[in-house]
């Protein structure tokens, strides 16, 4: 495999990606070492209670929309069947030389928006004040 334009910018898709759930998780430590110096705080307390602990099995992130999801895992699906020349399976999707068939050389576009479009369906759970 050569490396090309197309394949550097679905790698920097892929950077952003991972960049964004780095970024989120990092957030996420941030705001549980906010909230226990203000639990600290309270009531001229020295140690402060525990953190609330969430419950086991609860996943460290949350996603905002899984109708974006579903539209970002498509446009990554169909990038690659684009990459195929729209073959899937050995099947041929579109016979002869159609108009559609022009599109293939863009296959990169629809996998790199994929990418980057499901980083924004991550959020993250801020920890519950009492």
């Amino acid at each position: 495999m050569k490396i090309s334009t197309e394949i550097i910018v679905v790698l920097g898709a892929m950077a952003f990606f991972y960049l964004r759930i780095a970024i989120l998780r990092g957030k996420k430590k941030r705001y549980y070492r906010e909230y226990a110096l203000k639990r600290r705080k309270v009531n001229g307390r020295s140690k402060g209670s525990a953190l609330p602990t969430p419950e086991k099995g609860t996943p460290p992130f949350g996603v905002s929309s899984w109708f974006l999801v579903a539209l970002s895992i498509l446009l990554m699906i169909v990038g690659m069947i684009m990459y195929n020349d729209f073959n899937i399976f050995g099947a041929q999707l579109f016979e002869g030389t159609s108009q559609i068939r022009q599109f293939a050389d863009f296959w990169y576009i629809a996998v790199a928006l994929g990418v980057v479009l499901l980083s924004f369906c991550f959020n993250i759970q801020k920890p519950i004040e009492d």
